[in-house]
C-alpha cells in the first residue's frame, strides 16, 4: 500500500500492475482526449452560443518531461495476479487530459476498469461527467452512466442515461439531451432515444427525435442527422414562413445537400396560397479553376395565371490556362411579369432587361482580348421593337500597351469588330481601330501627360432606311495634355494631421465630323460626375466621338491621420471650361454652345468612429438650378447601432429619402427598418420594419415588408416571421438577405 502522489514516465508503469494496466490507463488517457475531460480545477462557466472564450487550459508539466503520467492518489491496493483498486480520489493527467473518480479498480483478468463515484474527463475543449464509468482494455469501449457533457468549441451541451465512447471517436447517447443554451435556460433542446456523435466527421445522428422550443415539441423525426460543428451536412434548414398580398401565405423549407468538398446543393420547396407549389433550387461548384452557381425556379400551373413559370440564372467562371478565362452569366425567365408577380424586391421587380453573356478573355503583359456573345430578354413590354437592345453576335476586343520605349514613349492600341443584330431596324458590323501615342513626364511633383490617337470607325450595315448610307466611318484625331501635382503639409500638435492639395488640369481637343449617318447601337451619354469630368469623350460607346475644345479643372484635398494613414476627410470639385460649340449629338440631342460645364463637387468626412458624411453636389451656373443632389450621413457608435439617413435629387426625374437602421430598444429586443419614399410620386417605394428578439440560443425576427411590385406603380405588403436556433440552424434566408440588403452596415452587426 502506499499513499500520496505518483509522478512516473509510461514504460515505468509495469511496476504498479504490469503492462496490461499501464496499457488500460494510456487508452483510457486516449479516450479521455476523445471524449473531454472533467473540471476538479475551476473553470468559467461558458455562456453558450455567445463568443465567450474557452477555459484556460490546464498547464502542461515540463519538469518531469512531455508524455509524463501524474497519477493522484491517497490509497492503493496493488495486487499483482489480481485486482488493483484506488480507494480514495483518483486523478490521473496527461499534458492538459485529466480524468477524475472517486475511486476505481482493475481486474486483470477480465481487462475490465472500473471507476465509481464523481467522474470527470477534461480538456481544453471538452466537459464529460457521470456517476460510474468502465473502460474494457481488450475491446477498448468506454462507458460512463449518468452522464453530463459539455463542448466548448461549438458551444454545446448535454445529458443523458448512459454514453458509450468507441476507440473511432464516436459517442453514443441514450435517452440523451442536446441544446446550445447555457446552464439553467433550456429554451431549445434537441431530444433523441439515441444520439451518436462522431467528431472526426463532426456529424451527430439522432433516432426518434424530436425539437422542443420553450417546452414545446415543433418537429419529430425518427432519424435525422445534424453538424455538430463548423463543417457543411446535408440536412434539414430551417423553413421561412410569411404572408403577402401577391402570393399569399408562404412556407418555404430547404434542404441542404453537402455532396463533396468542392459542389453542393440546396433544394427548397416553396409554398404560397395564391400561387401553388414552386420548386426552387440552387447547384453551387468551386475547384482549383472553375467556380459557378445554377439557380432554377418552376412554378407548374400559377393558380392566377393558369401558366408555368420558370427562372433559370447560371454564373461560371473558368481559368482555362494562365492566360485565358471563360465567363457565363445568364438569366432567362418564362415570361416579364415573373419578377413582378413572384418576386420579393424592388430591385427584382424593376429590371427591364435580363442580360445573356458568355465571355473568352486573355491576359498577358502586353495584349488582352475578348470575344463576347451577348443577348438580352426584355422583360418590359411597353418598349418598341425599335427600342430593343441590340444583340453582340459576336464581340472582338484587341487591346495592347508598350511602356517604357525609347524617349519615354508609351504605346497603345484598341480595336474592336462587333456584330449588331436585332429583328426590327439597322443592323450590322462596326469596326474601330484607336492607336496612341503617349509621353509621360516627371518633373518631382508635378506630372505632365501628352497623347495623341488616330480613332478610325467603320460600319458596314443591313436593313437601313432608304437614302441613309451602309458603309459610314469616321476618321478623327484626339489631343490630351494633363497636368498634376501632389502637394502635403503637416497639421495639428506633433503633426498628427497630413493634408494633400491634388489639382489637375487636362486639355482635350477633337476636331468636329458629322457623323449624323452613323447609327447608335449602344452608345448613351452618361450622368455628369468627376470621374466623367476627365473623360476625353463626352459618350460611352463607340458610336460618337463628341467634338470638343476643352480645359477641365479640378481639384482634391484630403486630411489623413499620419499614425496610420487613416482618411478624415476628402473634398473634390472641379468643372470644364469650353472654347467651341459642341456639334456632335446622339439623335433627339441638341448642339451645345456652353462656355462652362456644371460644377461638380463631392466631400467625404469620417467625422470619427461613430459618424459618416457623403455630399454630392451638380450645379448649372448657366440656368442657375441644382441639377444633382445627394447626401448620406451614417451614425453607428455600436456595432448593433446603425442609423443611415439619405437624400437623393436629380432634376425633373428624382427626390427621395431614405431612412434606414438598426436600434437596440430593450435587453435583448432590437428594431430594424428602412422607409424609402419618392417626394416626387408622393409615395413609399419601399419599406421594411421588424423586430427582433436574440438570446445566446435563439433569437425571433418579425419583418413587414411594403414595396412596388411593378412598373406601373402596384405594390404589395408581406409579412415574414422566422425563428432561429443558434446552432441548430442554417444560412441567410430571404429576411436576412433583405436587411443586409436595404440597411448599409448591418452585414458586419
Amino acid at each position: 500500500m502506499r499513499s500520496g502522489p505518483l509522478y512516473f514516465r509510461p514504460s515505468n508503469l509495469a511496476w504498479l500492475s504490469g503492462g496490461t494496466l499501464r496499457r488500460a490507463l494510456l487508452i483510457l488517457l486516449w479516450a479521455a482526449a476523445a471524449a473531454g475531460a472533467a473540471e476538479p480545477v475551476p473553470v468559467p462557466v461558458p455562456v453558450y452560443g455567445c463568443a465567450i472564450p474557452a477555459p484556460e487550459p490546464l498547464a502542461p508539466r515540463t519538469d518531469v518531461g512531455a508524455d509524463v503520467l501524474d497519477v493522484l492518489s491517497g490509497d492503493v491496493e496493488v495486487d499483482l495476479n489480481g485486482l488493483t483498486i484506488f480507494k480514495d480520489r483518483l486523478v490521473l493527467r496527461r499534458r492538459d487530459i485529466q480524468l477524475g473518480a472517486d475511486s476505481a479498480r482493475y481486474d486483470r483478468s477480465t481487462g475490465e476498469f472500473e471507476l465509481s463515484g464523481n467522474i470527470d474527463l477534461r480538456d481544453p475543449d471538452t466537459w464529460l461527467a457521470g456517476d460510474s464509468a468502465s473502460y474494457n482494455t481488450e475491446s477498448g469501449l468506454f462507458r460512463i452512466e449518468a452522464a453530463r457533457f459539455e463542448l466548448y468549441t461549438l458551444p454545446a451541451r448535454g445529458s443523458a442515461d448512459s454514453i458509450t465512447l468507441e476507440e473511432t471517436r464516436v459517442l453514443t447517447l441514450k435517452d440523451a439531451s442536446y441544446t446550445t443554451c447555457a446552464r439553467g435556460e433550456d429554451d431549445w433542446l434537441l431530444r433523441a432515444g439515441s444520439l451518436s456523435i462522431d467528431r472526426e466527421t463532426g456529424v451527430g445522428t439522432a433516432r426518434n427525435a424530436r425539437l422542443e422550443f420553450q417546452g414545446v415539441p415543433i418537429l419529430y423525426s425518427p432519424w435525422l442527422t445534424y453538424p455538430v460543428d463548423g463543417r457543411r451536412r446535408s440536412g434539414l434548414l430551417l423553413p421561412d414562413f410569411g404572408s403577402g398580398g401577391q402570393r399569399g401565405i408562404e412556407v418555404a423549407v430547404p434542404y441542404y445537400f453537402n455532396l463533396a468538398p468542392d459542389y453542393d446543393a440546396t433544394f427548397t420547396p416553396h409554398y404560397m396560397s395564391k400561387r401553388g407549389l414552386q420548386a426552387q433550387g440552387e447547384f453551387r461548384y468551386l475547384s482549383e479553376s472553375t467556380k459557378g452557381a445554377l439557380n432554377g425556379e418552376f412554378l407548374p400551373s400559377d393558380d392566377v395565371t393558369g401558366e408555368d413559370r420558370a427562372l433559370l440564372y447560371w454564373y461560371n467562371q473558368s481559368r482555362l490556362s494562365d492566360r485565358w478565362r471563360a465567363t457565363i452569366d445568364a438569366t432567362q425567365v418564362s415570361d416579364s411579369a415573373y419578377f413582378e408577380d413572384l418576386s420579393t424586391g424592388l430591385g427584382s421587380a424593376s429590371q427591364t432587361h435580363l442580360r445573356q453573356r458568355v465571355d473568352f478573355e486573355y491576359f498577358d503583359n502586353t495584349w488582352s482580348a475578348l470575344l463576347r456573345l451577348e443577348d438580352y430578354q426584355t422583360l418590359d413590354d411597353s418598349l418598341t421593337a425599335e427600342e430593343m437592345p441590340y444583340q453582340r453576335l459576336p464581340q472582338v476586343a484587341v487591346n495592347g500597351y508598350w511602356p517604357n520605349n525609347p524617349l519615354g514613349l508609351e504605346y497603345r492600341l484598341q480595336s474592336e469588330l462587333t456584330y449588331f443584330n436585332r429583328d426590327i431596324g439597322t443592323t450590322g458590323l462596326r469596326a474601330s481601330l484607336r492607336p496612341q501615342v503617349a509621353l509621360p513626364l516627371r518633373f518631382g511633383a508635378l506630372s505632365l501627360d501628352s497623347a495623341a490617337a488616330f480613332d478610325y470607325t467603320a460600319y458596314s450595315l443591313d436593313q437601313t432606311a432608304p437614302g441613309v448610307a451602309q458603309s459610314p466611318s469616321r476618321s478623327l484625331p484626339i489631343y490630351s495634355v494633363s497636368l498634376s501635382t501632389l502637394l502635403e503639409r503637416a497639421w495639428g500638435k506633433d503633426s498628427t494631421m497630413l493634408q494633400t492639395i491634388e489639382p489637375r488640369l487636362q486639355f482635350v481637343h477633337v476636331p468636329y465630323e458629322n457623323q449624323s449617318d452613323m447609327p447608335v447601337f449602344d452608345t448613351i451619354q452618361p450622368e455628369f460626375d468627376i470621374v466623367q469630368l476627365f473623360r476625353t469623350n463626352r459618350y460611352a460607346g463607340l458610336d460618337r466621338l463628341g467634338d470638343t475644345n476643352k480645359l477641365d479643372i479640378g481639384i482634391t484635398t484630403r486630411l489623413m491621420r499620419s499614425a496610420d494613414g487613416s482618411q478624415i476627410l476628402t473634398a473634390t470639385v472641379g468643372e470644364t471650361r469650353y472654347f467651341t460649340a459642341q456639334d456632335v449629338t446622339l439623335p433627339g440631342e441638341m448642339p451645345s454652345d456652353d462656355s462652362t460645364s456644371d460644377y461638380i463637387a463631392e466631400l467625404g468626412m469620417n467625422i470619427n468612429n461613430r459618424w459618416n458624411l457623403d455630399l454630392g453636389y451638380q450645379w448649372d451656373s448657366d440656368a442657375n438650378v441644382t441639377r444633382m443632389a445627394e447626401a448620406r450621413v451614417m451614425y453607428k457608435p455600436a456595432d448593433n447601432k446603425i442609423i443611415n439617413l439619405s437624400y437623393r435629387f436629380r432634376r425633373d426625374s428624382l427626390r427621395e429619402i431614405d431612412i434606414t437602421g438598426t436600434w437596440p430598444i430593450a435587453a435583448r429586443w432590437s428594431f430594424v427598418g428602412r422607409y424609402d419614399y419618392s417626394l416626387l410620386d408622393n409615395q413609399a417605394l419601399e419599406s421594411f420594419f421588424g423586430l427582433e428578439y436574440s438570446t445566446c440560443c435563439w433569437g425571433l425576427r418579425l419583418v413587414t415588408q411594403r414595396n412596388l411590385t411593378s412598373r406601373d406603380g402596384n405594390s404589395d405588403t408581406a409579412i415574414t416571421l422566422q425563428l432561429l436556433l443558434k446552432g441548430f440552424g442554417g444560412p441567410g434566408s430571404s429576411p436576412e438577405r433583405l436587411i443586409d440588403r436595404g440597411t448599409l452596415g448591418y452585414d458586419r452587426y
